[in-house]
């Protein structure tokens, strides 16, 4: 089984270099023109078809004479990329970039491909799509291999180019993933004077840009919960240690600490001032997300990053603190809201969170019961319903936590779903499709 899958593999490494190559080098043109040579040469199949075997040789001698004439193409050039700091999947990055020709000649006709990494599985990834079962011998993948391109870019038409000469040209990308997206190098492009094939120039410049998860609008939410009191206010928020909140001066009383004493104060009126604290009473969420998973939910896993992204665009809004949690390599909290923190922090966290292999939800429970007292309401981000998560809304629930679970779901799951006794069922369930969380998420 695994040999004849490693077989299936090198042939899709194969085809998909194929696929990849004949985009590149071929103009539209030439692809129209290969494909026509193709099925002239089908058609010359027949020997009487003398017509066909003229239109072979017409068709392929241009595509020959245009591929031998690729490695004339030469040039140095220096290229500069202005980059924005992040782009966000699905949505248009533009950036500008600035074009040096090096040469002693004017050049015309260039155009600017960018180069980015290879996307495409392992063979470890790959196999664990198989369908490992004896009676699949077509190999068919249980689940679909993620997509081959980290970004979707077209050619850029550079103006003409004089002998060192310099222009600025726009260029446009969209990126397909969250995380870093590497821009590994630019390819400098001429086609021949047919205007079929690509003769290449290539220019190692290699920057980043970091891309952000999707996010979905949200309505106004009445999430649950109320304010609790919160031991050294919005200082302990984002650091560790203990504190109050500063409310105004008053007059020195007996027993008061002599390190509440305001100095100035005392030199300015000629009697003791002391500063006065008090506790701080505010709203604070939870926002869990589930990252325990297998190959075949990682879609569903990219659309439960995305919910947790709205959410943490949307609660930081309401006048709350808003605390992420979830476990990558170790065991991540970071707090945003009521001027701690910021909400770009924590699209970044979230936009190289990783799905985590390991048996290890127990960590999770762990941190968010932790947590639970200080919280006055949590927002569930789950990827399956079964015993662990279950033990979760649990635990919560014996501290008194309100609790909207989502619960995000493979298309034709949601009717499997069983809730289970009232015991196991948070304040609000909503089940959320793979492939249709802006509508899910309209609906909340």
């Amino acid at each position: 089984m695994r040999f004849f899958a490693f077989i299936a593999f090198r042939l899709y490494r194969m085809t998909s270099t194929i696929r990849y190559r004949l985009r590149r080098r071929f103009t539209e043109t030439g692809l129209v023109l290969a494909v026509a040579g193709g099925l002239a040469l089908v058609i010359g199949a027949d020997l009487e078809q003398a017509l066909a075997y003229q239109a072979v040789a017409l068709v392929f001698g241009l595509l020959l004479l245009a591929m031998l004439m690729a490695p004339t193409f030469r040039g140095r050039f220096q290229i500069e990329r202005v980059l924005p700091r992040f782009g966000c999947v699905n949505e248009t990055l533009s950036y500008r970039v600035w074009l040096t020709n090096l040469g002693k000649k004017p050049l015309n006709g260039l155009e600017l491909l960018e180069d980015f990494p290879d996307a495409r599985p392992d063979f470890a990834e790959y196999y664990q799509r198989v369908k490992p079962s004896p009676y699949n011998r077509t190999f068919q993948l249980s689940t679909p291999l993620p997509g081959v391109r980290l970004a979707r870019s077209q050619p850029v038409t550079i103006p003409p180019l004089a002998a060192y000469g310099r222009v600025a040209v726009q260029g446009e990308v969209t990126p397909l993933k969250r995380g870093p997206l590497h821009f590994l190098a630019a390819t400098i492009a001429r086609p021949d004077p047919f205007g079929l094939f690509r003769g290449f120039r290539r220019e190692p410049t290699s920057q980043t840009v970091l891309i952000l998860p999707k996010r979905y609008p949200l309505p106004r939410l009445a999430l649950p919960g109320r304010t609790k009191y919160q031991q050294g206010g919005v200082a302990l928020a984002s650091g560790i240690g203990e504190s109050e909140e500063f409310t105004a001066l008053r007059d020195y009383r007996r027993g008061d600490s002599l390190r509440r004493i305001h100095w100035r104060s005392w030199a300015r009126l000629g009697r003791p001032i002391v500063k006065e604290y008090q506790d701080e009473f505010f709203v604070r969420h939870g926002l869990v997300l589930d990252t325990f998973c297998n190959v075949a939910l990682d879609e569903v896993f990219e659309d439960a990053v995305s919910v947790a992204a709205s959410f943490a665009c949307t609660i930081p809004d309401q006048d709350s603190l808003l605390d992420l949690m979830f476990v990558g390599t170790k065991t991540v909290c970071l707090t945003t809201g009521r001027s701690v923190g910021h909400i770009e922090q924590m699209l970044e966290v979230l936009s190289v969170v990783k799905p985590c292999r390991e048996p290890r939800f127990q960590e999770l429970t762990n941190q968010v019961v932790g947590h639970g007292k200080a919280l006055s309401g949590s927002i569930l981000v789950l990827l399956a319903w079964d015993e662990p998560r279950r033990e979760l809304v649990r635990s919560l629930k014996q501290l008194r936590v309100p609790q909207h679970v989502l619960l995000v779901v493979r298309p034709g799951e949601e009717e499997a779903i069983e809730r289970g006794p009232a015991a196991d069922q948070p304040d609000r369930f909503d089940i959320i499709v793979a492939g249709r969380v802006a509508e899910a998420l309209a609906r909340l």
